[in-house]
């Protein structure tokens, strides 16, 4: 064991050295924020085998849409691989450091957020694209609980390897996207916004959750939230006109409502209906003010786990 505990953090140091001498502008930042995560992440699961994947994971979200993905994707899943299965480090902590890698990255680039600023400013805009993308988030949505409620918490090694080919059939058909599939995929996408992009932000705010909790009842309500939740509140927002939020012009009361009326709902089967509530108006809030702050896809989880820290603290 602690070989390989070594042999990870050798891995780690070479990949770091390499990355700064090769692409210094690029990842700098990137590693300098990150340095009080990955020692938080070292101390708090005792091991050095966060360090590659949490690397590796934000080389694969930087070089995503370019041919320079795969081979760190291709690292990064033979060492997710082995943490996970040889039991080299609890499964939460390999999903945090997926999870908040990818999303710091994808923040910190500003590729990145320029696409992510016109996804956002595309949104709704085309009412039967975006009604076809919310209703199959939905389902994504319907599916993810489904393997939680047949599989237990295992569900969530499935759930990874899912995101994990998410990621990569996403960069594979930006690149390849003279296809049937790449053209399907297109019609669900906002005009003008990179294949997947939604979808991989999604997917990592999702890990992110995992990776703070075992609790199948948050992990139910989480999965509303960010799936469906955040569809409902798009899809009634477009289809009833009513007044916008006065914090943010860009959102409705619909559809605040639309999504704060059925989370709350779907809560009261796992919750006592004042922590419904609070799940409720905080993962409906965080969506409401995404567009000023960061993607919904970033601050719904967020919401979710500094609520989830707060009840465990009452």
């Amino acid at each position: 064991m602690e070989l390989f505990n070594f042999a990870y953090l050798a891995v780690f140091i070479i990949a770091v050295s390499y990355i700064l001498i090769k692409n210094r502008e690029t990842f700098l930042i990137k590693i300098l924020v990150s340095i009080p995560i990955m020692v938080g992440l070292v101390y708090f699961s005792g091991s050095f085998f966060v360090l590659p994947v949490y690397l590796f994971s934000m080389i694969v979200s930087t070089y995503l849409y370019t041919v320079f993905f795969y081979f760190p994707f291709a690292v990064d899943f033979v060492l997710i691989i082995l943490s996970i299965f040889g039991n080299f480090v609890p499964v939460r902590f390999v999903f945090a450091s997926i999870s908040i890698s990818i999303l710091l990255s994808m923040f910190l680039d500003k590729n990145m957020r320029k696409y992510d600023v016109t996804n956002n400013e595309n949104k709704g805009k085309d009412i039967q694209r975006e009604t076809s993308r919310d209703y199959f988030q939905i389902s994504t949505g319907v599916i993810t609980i489904a393997i939680f409620a047949l599989d237990g918490i295992k569900g969530r090694i499935l759930i990874l390897l899912a995101i994990l080919l998410i990621y990569l059939g996403g960069n594979i058909l930006y690149l390849n996207n003279r296809n049937r599939l790449a053209d399907l995929v297109y019609m669900m996408e906002r005009k003008d916004t990179k294949l997947g992009l939604g979808s991989m932000y999604l997917a990592a705010g999702f890990l992110f959750v995992l990776s703070f909790t075992r609790s199948l009842q948050l992990i139910y309500i989480s999965a509303f939230l960010i799936m469906i939740g955040d569809s409902l509140a798009t899809i009634i927002g477009m289809k009833i006109r009513s007044r916008k939020l006065f914090y943010n012009r860009r959102k409705s009361m619909a559809g605040f409502l639309g999504m704060l009326i059925p989370s709350f709902l779907f809560g009261l089967f796992f919750f006592v209906y004042f922590i419904s509530a609070f799940y409720a108006i905080g993962g409906t809030f965080a969506e409401s003010i995404s567009n000023k702050i960061a993607d919904d896809n970033i601050t719904i989880p967020v919401s979710i786990v500094i609520i989830h820290f707060i009840i465990s603290m009452v």
